[in-house]
């Protein structure tokens, strides 16, 4: 058994006040298990088991649109060990999504059907627009809304695996948003297939994400906000280096600029060393940096913070809509 595989012996036993939301992102899947807890205050979600493994789907599609067998497999492998999981938990207290690698992918229904073997539940497909508004959900719960100074607006960013979510919204409504087919796992191969950091390549790359952006950055610059947060793996990578340095974990553009050029030094994705980077976020760094570089530039962001909440606090609140997360 691969070390990514888990033992039926291992898996915890759940009951009907645990809640699960599974993440089938185009780069990594996700399994985020919670327990609700109701407290004379009100309900509480507490973090009880979190399993993420990098299946990297949307690297499996190819010229076509179409997943590989391989792809496909790497997913439905990783559905197995979820299912461990989610075999003890009601059926009405998980959900499960997919994003942009499954609605790019023509031959979706295939990785769908040979699903509904493994799971206990159906994969909801989300649009673009339904993830982005989720993930505002999760990033509005998480950072407590504030509905005495609803005019207060706020910035939400997301870069996935093929897909980037802008949304800006007051309190807990979204009111503009969007899902661009950019994406760190879709960038990596157009622009650093052969593992090079070089200058150009980062210079087309960022090009490339400003082209998509650009032809929506208008509306939102117009519509303003008053802070910016970030919820996605390459913000998380950016504060973990902040965080190393003991530094403020606020990100900037002459950060970002920086980090860049620390990248084009290292000379090849299997050369990055980052004091603070996790080994884990190393393959698709320089793209989605890139994306955030091209997303400062054409929102005219000055600072941008990392939020706590995304997708799948999004959904738990879908779930449970009256409780808070711990």
């Amino acid at each position: 058994m691969s070390p990514n595989q888990a033992s039926p012996k291992a898996i915890p036993q759940y009951d009907d006040s645990h809640y699960a939301v599974v993440d089938l992102g185009s780069n990594s899947f996700h399994l985020l298990i919670t327990q609700l807890i109701t407290y004379p205050t009100g309900k509480s979600f507490q973090t009880v088991n979190k399993v993420k493994q990098k299946v990297r789907l949307a690297a499996g599609l190819d010229n076509n649109s179409l997943l590989t067998d391989e792809a496909i497999t790497r997913g439905l492998d990783c559905l197995k060990v979820f299912a461990l999981h989610l075999n003890s938990i009601p059926v009405n207290n998980i959900l499960i999504v997919a994003t942009a690698a499954l609605r790019i992918a023509k031959n979706n229904q295939l990785f769908f059907d040979a699903a509904k073997h493994i799971l206990p539940k159906e994969i909801k497909l989300l649009s673009g627009e339904q993830e982005a508004r989720t993930i505002y959900a999760g990033v509005a719960h998480t950072s407590s809304c504030d509905y005495h100074q609803p005019e207060t607006k706020k910035l939400v960013l997301d870069i996935g695996g093929a897909s980037t979510e802008i949304v800006v919204g007051s309190g807990c409504k979204a009111e503009k948003l969007v899902s661009l087919n950019i994406g760190c796992v879709s960038f990596i191969g157009n622009y650093f297939a052969d593992g090079e950091l070089k200058k150009e390549n980062f210079t087309q790359c960022i090009a490339a994400a400003a082209d998509v952006i650009n032809t929506v950055n208008k509306a939102f610059i117009q519509l303003g906000w008053q802070t910016a947060v970030g919820s996605s793996g390459t913000m998380q990578a950016m504060v973990e280096i902040l965080k190393q340095r003991q530094k403020t974990p606020v990100i900037t553009l002459a950060f970002l600029n920086e980090i860049q050029q620390t990248l084009i030094n290292c000379q090849n994705i299997a050369d990055i060393e980052i004091a603070g980077l996790r080994a884990d976020r190393k393959a698709i760094l320089a793209s989605g940096l890139c994306i955030l570089i091209a997303l400062f530039k054409c929102l005219n962001i000055e600072k941008l913070r990392l939020s706590s909440g995304a997708l799948r606090e999004g959904l738990l609140f879908e779930l449970v809509p009256d409780a808070t997360i711990i």
